[in-house]
C-alpha cells in the first residue's frame, strides 16, 4: 500500500506569515553560504522546526532545488515554506 504525502500531511487552513527580516536572513544565507542542495534543505527544515512546523527532508530538498532554480524573492520563499511545512 502506497500512501500519498498530501493524504498524510494535515490540511493547513491558514499559515503564518514569517517576519520579513527572518525571511530575508534565510534568503541571504541560502544565497551567500555556498550550500549544496542537501545543506540548503537542512537549513529550510531547521527554519521551519524553529517556528513549530514539521517537514519532510525529501520535500525540503525539492523546495531547495526550486528556490535555487526560480530564485528566492521573499514571496516565493514564503510560498515554498508553506508548501512543505506540516502543522504540528
Amino acid at each position: 500500500m502506497v500512501a500519498c504525502i498530501s493524504c498524510i500531511q494535515p490540511q493547513m487552513r491558514s499559515f503564518e506569515q514569517f517576519p520579513q527580516d527572518e525571511l530575508r536572513n534565510l534568503r541571504d544565507e541560502l544565497r551567500q553560504s555556498g550550500l549544496d542542495s542537501f545543506q540548503s534543505a537542512e537549513l529550510l527544515a531547521a527554519f521551519l522546526v524553529q517556528h513549530g512546523y514539521g517537514v519532510s527532508q525529501l520535500e525540503a530538498r525539492d523546495a531547495a532545488g526550486r528556490i535555487e532554480l526560480i530564485g528566492s524573492d521573499l514571496p516565493h520563499l514564503q510560498e515554498e515554506l508553506e508548501k512543505i511545512a506540516w502543522m504540528m
